[in-house]
């Protein structure tokens, strides 16, 4: 079975890039990192096969550039389909309130360790996977 294929949106450097080599030890796949939203929305927007999109999308919630991760999350949410885990250090519930609207599959509470981030990525993928087999049943029962 093919690496799960993740992106991450997270200004923090050095956070980012040992999160992509810690997981990647684990069979998944970091095919970007993106400190700005808006340089993830333009390369998810060029990417022309649906098998090359990201499984799953680790989102900061507060992200370097004008657009903050849930505004980015709201809009990646309408365009594609893929397991969404927000990444934040803050925890204000004010905060996770909007974040909840867009129903992330998953959250990550920063500092975190490799196990966290782990159980977060199968909970996302699997929970991604219960709403496909969902909307494919609902699917049938229309026909």
């Amino acid at each position: 079975m093919a690496p799960l294929k993740i992106i991450i949106f997270e200004d923090e450097f050095l956070l980012a890039h040992d999160l992509k080599l810690q997981i990647q030890l684990f069979d998944y796949e970091v095919i970007a990192i993106f400190r700005k939203a808006e340089e993830g929305l333009k390369f998810l927007e060029e990417i022309k096969r649906p098998e090359n999109l990201p499984d799953i999308v680790l989102m900061d919630i507060s992200l370097a550039g004008k657009m903050s991760g849930i505004e980015a999350a709201k809009i990646l949410l309408e365009k594609y389909s893929f397991a969404l885990v927000f990444l934040t250090g803050m925890s204000q519930m004010e905060v996770f309130e909007e974040a909840f609207k867009t129903q992330p599959h998953a959250f990550l509470i920063k500092p975190f360790d490799i196990q966290q981030a782990l159980v977060s990525l199968r909970l996302a993928v699997y929970q991604k996977s219960l709403e496909n087999e969902l909307l494919r049943y609902q699917e049938i029962i229309v026909k």
